[in-house]
């Protein structure tokens, strides 16, 4: 489940897995492991590609499925809508 906390650790990684790797504490470790890590990359990517306005409808309404079933609250959700906003 991807909470506020994962999307801190991932922000402060800058999405950079190698990053996350060598650098984070047994703390950032247990809070976000490797498959919710894989899972942000995911969700990022695919938010990329709609805010570029690239996406089908049937994408965005499955990635909003994906979204609500993956993310602990709508809080996380936005937050990780604000993160993309600033990686592009």
């Amino acid at each position: 489940m991807i909470t506020l906390k994962c999307i801190e650790i991932y922000k402060k990684y800058g999405g950079n897995e190698d990053g996350f790797l060598r650098c984070a504490t047994s703390e950032e470790r247990l809070l976000l492991n490797y498959s919710c890590w894989i899972l942000l990359d995911e969700f990022v990517q695919d938010l990329i590609i709609v805010k570029r306005g690239l996406a089908s409808g049937s994408f965005i309404k499955s990635l909003d499925e994906r979204l609500g079933e993956s993310c602990d609250d709508e809080a996380t959700i936005h937050a990780l809508m604000i993160m993309v906003d600033q990686f592009i």
